[in-house]
């Protein structure tokens, strides 16, 4: 089963900024702006697919779609990054203020994991 899964992009109109001031920089001199501007995002989902030496696990960020529908005047609030998420498979959730480990059950119940379970469900696979 597949599920619609949402995350709010706060601080989203400075990330915006940033990267048009990283791209203004790097006209400039190549590299500069992306040296200078770089925001990292405030939420993200990544599908975990192993273990890693170094990052702890194998992961892959996935795409996602932005609604503005929600959002205030400027941009700062309300801007949503849309994932579709898939029964059986196991993500990595980074939200505003947590990060969290999660799967989806068949029903489409998002399901809050421990990196207890996350580890024994690796072994399994």
């Amino acid at each position: 089963m597949k599920i619609y899964f949402e995350l709010e992009l706060r601080g989203d109109d400075v990330r915006q900024l940033g990267k048009m001031y990283s791209y203004l920089g790097n006209e400039v001199m190549p590299g500069l702006g992306t040296a200078l501007f770089k925001i990292p995002p405030s939420a993200w989902v990544a599908e975990i697919t192993g273990l890693d030496q170094k990052y702890k696990y194998k992961r892959n960020f996935l795409p996602y779609k932005k609604d503005y529908s929600r959002s205030n005047s400027v941009g700062s609030r309300g801007v949503y990054a849309c994932y579709i998420l898939e029964s059986g498979k196991l993500y990595d959730v980074k939200d505003f203020k947590n990060r969290y480990y999660c799967t989806v059950d068949k029903y489409g119940n998002v399901i809050k994991l421990t990196e207890s379970e996350v580890k024994e469900c690796l072994k399994s696979i």
